[in-house]
Order: structure tokens, then C-alpha cells, then sequence
């Protein structure tokens, strides 16, 4: 990560006792729960609902704390960091940081926050040390600092090649709906097809790991977007359970290292390991937001969130990509309405919405370079 005029690769931090005297925070030592930070200023942009900040806001200090024996920033200063302001909704248990254009709310204890309604999981839980909340630097460096600032991030080119991955296919059929007669290898192919040529009419070279009813083993999948360089890649799914209540969608990135997955709490030994697509992280979460955001709010369904997992076709990526979990085909509401071309094209049509809200963000963010 790079700050904005020197280079660095992180903010500055400042080390030891979270409860050091900052004349910026007065107050907040003795008294978090009463009070407001307003500090800096967010300037908004056209990013829908964010705020992009601008650079002078992310010179403050970051006050750094080792906790559970992983890195953690406070908070509040992050908020400053961001020219937000902090504060308490309810003592000791949720809090918010706001600005014009951006609200966040965090619990403490979860991994999940909203930022401005939008599920987004952490690596890592919100923690409380010394009446104060904390989460960790990567969490805030890699997934909140990257969609709220992303001009901090080293510079991509903007998207110019995409591929498109429709999960399954051939003797494997994913999810199955026998009584609508969906299967999620048909599925999956029939919206990246839709996908396909919304985005190729746009001038973007788009590539499909399968064209047809075929059985693609997972390592060739990711193979192929490192053969054509591949600039963003998009897998395409849809998700079944037991119970046909749960409805809603999903968008999976990769953890960063050192992080569990986002169904479980604990470390397993592939946690530990770095995997090429972390070198794109940052990217990682601001693509997975855009995304997620369109095919939410255009949908209008249930939000499930911005998730990491280590799925194998993420692992090895040269690019910033994603899974898509486009809806429950065991939710007989969601099945009736993929039964339906007016319904799939809607899904490919959110789905171009966010990489064009992404496209145009880094178009704005080699503006400023």
C-alpha cells in the first residue's frame, strides 16, 4: 500500500500503550462512549454512495496495538485516518464511523460490518482492549482502507481482459432443482453467456473457461487467466441447502494470509500459506465490492455478504477476481424466477453494472497517479 505522497507502503503507525495522549483524539482516552471525532474531511466523487477520500485525510496517525498476537489498529484513529468521525451507537457493544457520504457500523465481537448496508465480512472479529475497539491492520489496510481509498493501492491498468468462469459443467451439474428442472452447470454457463456479450460490447476482451456442457478440472480454470493475462476474472455460481427458506446471494474473495475463511473462526494450516492472488488483495475487495453491491441492490434480495474462502480457482489468479453465489436454487422463489430469461438477464446486467462501477473507479484512481 502506498501513501500518497511519500511512497510508503503503510501509514504511519504509532506503537506501544493505546492510551499514549494524541492531541487530535483529546478526550477520547477518558471518555470514548461521550464523545465524537471529526477529524479531516471526505470529499465525495462519483462513487455511488462512498466516499472517496482524498489523500491529505490519510497522513493521520494509526495507533497500532498487538492483540491476541496479531496486529491491530484503534478504531478511532482509523476513523481520523479516514476524516470520519467515530463513535459509539451503543457503549461498549456497536459502533459507527461516518462521514457526508459513508456510514459504517461495526459490532463489537462480530466479523461482519455494513458499510452503508452492505454486508462485508473481516478477517478477524472487532475487538475491545482497554474500553477501546480495535480491528486488525490487514482487515483495515486490505478490505475497508482499498474500497473507501482506493488510490491507495498500487495502481492497476484499467480492466481491458476478463475471464469468465461458469462453474461446473459436463458429468459435474453443481446444484440441482428436479422440480423446476434447473441444474446449475446449465445455469452458470447461460449468464456468463450474457454476461459475455454485454461486456464484449463494450470493447472488453472477454475469455469463458467453457463455451459449452464441458467438465473443466479447477486448476485450469485459474490456467486460464494467467495464459491470456487476464486483467479481472469472475466465477459463476449458484448455491443450494437443505433448507428451502434461506434465499439471498454471496461474493467470495480470497482471505489474506493468515486469516481463517469466513464460515469458520479457527486457523487451518492452508490459512497460513500466501497464495498468488493475495498479491492482489486490496483489488481483490474493492472488485468483490462493486459487484456485490450491483447484483444486491439491483435485485433487491437478501444480502449475504462480501466473504472470503479459499476456493481453488481464486488461489493462483495473476488478476483480482471473485465467486459469485447468484442465489439458492433449493429457494423455490429464486428457482421460479431462474426459470425465467427475464430474471438471468437481470442477474448478467448487475453483474456488468459492478465491473463498469470498478472499470470507471480505476480509470479515476490512474487519473490521480
Amino acid at each position: 500500500m502506498r501513501n500518497c505522497t511519500t511512497g510508503n507502503t503503510t501509514p504511519k503507525k504509532e506503537k506501544g500503550n493505546t492510551t499514549e495522549h494524541h492531541p487530535s483524539s483529546e478526550g477520547l482516552d477518558r471518555d470514548w462512549v461521550s464523545r465524537r471525532m471529526a477529524i479531516g474531511r471526505a470529499i465525495p466523487s462519483a462513487m455511488a454512495g462512498v466516499a472517496f477520500f482524498q489523500c491529505p485525510g490519510l497522513h493521520a496517525n494509526l495507533r497500532s496495538q498487538k492483540l491476541v498476537g496479531i496486529p491491530h489498529f484503534d478504531l478511532a484513529s482509523v476513523a481520523q485516518n479516514l476524516g470520519m468521525k467515530a463513535f459509539w451507537a451503543e457503549p461498549g457493544k456497536s459502533l459507527l464511523l461516518q462521514s457526508k457520504w459513508t456510514t459504517i457500523n461495526f459490532e463489537v465481537d462480530a466479523r461482519d460490518f455494513l458499510l452503508n448496508k452492505r454486508k462485508i465480512y473481516l478477517g478477524h472479529p472487532v475487538r475491545i482492549h482497554e474500553d477501546r475497539p480495535f480491528i486488525t491492520e490487514k482487515d483495515y489496510e486490505l478490505t475497508i482502507r482499498p474500497i473507501l481509498a482506493p488510490q491507495t493501492l498500487d495502481p492497476r491498468p484499467v480492466v481491458k481482459t476478463i475471464v469468465l468462469d461458469p462453474g461446473h459443467g459436463g458429468k459435474d451439474q453443481g446444484a440441482q432443482n428436479p422440480g423446476q428442472k434447473l441444474l446449475e452447470k446449465d445455469l452458470t454457463l447461460d449468464v456468463a453467456l450474457r454476461l459475455y456479450k454485454l461486456l464484449a460490447s463494450e470493447g472488453i476482451k472477454v475469455y469463458l473457461t467453457r463455451k459449452d456442457d464441458s467438465y473443466i478440472p479447477l486448476d485450469q480454470r485459474g490456467e486460464l487467466a494467467n495464459k491470456v493475462k487476464a486483467d479481472l476474472f469472475v466465477s459463476v455460481h449458484f448455491n443450494s441447502v437443505g433448507r428451502p427458506n434461506v434465499s439471498g446471494l454471496e461474493t467470495f474473495v480470497l482471505p489474506q494470509p493468515w486469516t481463517p475463511s469466513s464460515s469458520r473462526s479457527t486457523l487451518e494450516e492452508m490459512d497460513k500459506l500466501s497464495y498468488p492472488g493475495n498479491s492482489s488483495d486490496g483489488w481483490n475487495s474493492l472488485a468483490g465490492y462493486y459487484v456485490h453491491r450491483s447484483l444486491v441492490e439491483k435485485l433487491g434480495v437478501e444480502d449475504r455478504g462480501l466473504k472470503r474462502s479459499r476456493f481453488k480457482v481464486l488461489k493462483n489468479l495473476p488478476c483480482p477476481g471473485m465467486l459469485v453465489e447468484l442465489g439458492f436454487i433449493s429457494h423455490p422463489e429464486t428457482a421460479q424466477k431462474l426459470s425465467t430469461t427475464t430474471y438471468r438477464d437481470t442477474l448478467a446486467q448487475s453483474l456488468e453494472k459492478g465491473i463498469h462501477s470498478f472499470r470507471k473507479t480505476q480509470q479515476r484512481v490512474l487519473s490521480q497517479v
